[in-house]
């Protein structure tokens, strides 16, 4: 995403993780697109390296109010039976598959191993 400064901003993966965590209803990935394009129209009001992040949040908030992504389908675990531990790490709520995969390989480097809504995988 481009920067008032003229640099680009890319989230890193922890960001898009937490992201797609924080509003399970967006296509986090196809929003990220929609705010780099908007960014692109619109020079004059495009964000600080301090507040794109901001930014970034607030349009995801906004988009999750609204009702979420079309193609988002809720995918619902029952998390009354995971023990804490196990919610920490847990990617059975991540819808796309790419971001999955980039929490697996977080969880795994972080903790040792990631959740799948069933049972604990180690690395």
């Amino acid at each position: 995403m481009l920067l008032n400064n003229g640099d680009t901003y890319t989230p890193d993966d922890a960001d898009v993780i937490a992201w797609e965590k924080a509003y399970p209803a967006i296509d986090v990935y196809q929003e990220l697109n929609a705010m780099e394009s908007w960014l692109d129209a619109n020079p004059t009001r495009r964000k600080t390296p301090k507040g794109i992040k901001r930014f970034v949040n607030s349009w995801l908030a906004r988009a999750q109010d609204k009702g979420g992504s079309p193609q988002v389908r809720s995918k619902t675990t029952s998390s009354k039976y995971i023990n804490i531990e196990d919610k920490l790490a847990d990617v059975s709520w991540i819808q796309n598959e790419i971001t999955k995969d980039m929490a697996k390989e977080f969880y795994l480097r972080t903790k040792g191993y990631y959740f799948d809504g069933e049972k604990r995988q180690h690395g």
